[in-house]
């Protein structure tokens, strides 16, 4: 058993897969721009675990659009929230099961995404779990996004306990790699629909699902 002082998830393709719904979202931005989406790299289109903003920033730049960030930022989420409003979404097998578990052994929990906090607090609400989290932490409250481990740093900082005490829930080599560089014990749970097949082998443990964990058996709260 892992003595830990707070539980922290990533949100997409952690807890909820979402990735036809972010796809969708930034075709249509496109779309609006008078741009194909379908001319950015492979790489660009199948990417995991990074920050919305980075991925406009990206788009903006190959396709020349003069519009400002955070106007491109508000039209591509609003269209997100819409698609997602409309979409019959499923959350990660067993996670809702392990989120309500850790809550109940009185552990903290929080997210630490690069999504948008607005999205998931919607979806979390949506599904019942939003009361089980402390607080959530995304992207537009770091400099940089995964693999810096800044997210997780910030998170554990604003739980007030050591980020080396932490457990991290990942799907992602970047989120993985962010877990790791701050200090935190990290279970990569594989994502069988990912786009790219991600790279996990930097993390403590790595399970086909969260139906491969038994949290009440696995950790046990620690004292600060």
């Amino acid at each position: 058993m892992i003595l830990i002082a707070a539980a922290i998830f990533d949100f997409d393709e952690t807890i909820i897969d979402l990735e036809p719904q972010h796809a969708a979202a930034h075709e249509a931005l496109c779309r609006a721009m008078g741009s194909d989406f379908v001319r950015m790299p492979e790489s660009f289109r199948t990417v995991s675990g990074r920050r919305i903003i980075d991925e406009i920033r990206d788009m903006r730049a190959f396709f020349g659009w003069r519009e400002g960030e955070e106007e491109l930022m508000a039209l591509r989420q609003r269209v997100f929230d819409d698609v997602c409003c409309t979409s019959p979404l499923e959350l990660m097998p067993g996670v809702a099961t392990a989120i309500r578990d850790l809550h109940d052994l009185g552990i903290p929990l929080a997210i630490a995404s690069s999504a948008v906090g607005s999205s998931i607090d919607i979806l979390l609400r949506r599904f019942e779990l939003r009361d089980c989290f402390d607080l959530i932490v995304d992207g537009s409250e770091v400099v940089d996004g995964k693999p810096d481990p800044a997210a997780y740093l910030l998170t554990a900082k604003k739980l007030d306990v050591d980020s080396r005490n932490c457990v991290v829930f990942e799907d992602s080599q970047v989120g993985v790699l962010a877990a790791k560089g701050a200090g935190a014990y990290c279970v990569a749970i594989r994502n069988p629909r990912a786009q790219n097949e991600q790279d996990l082998s930097a993390a403590d443990v790595v399970l086909g699902s969260f139906e491969e964990l038994d949290v009440r058996t696995a950790f046990a709260p620690k004292g600060r």
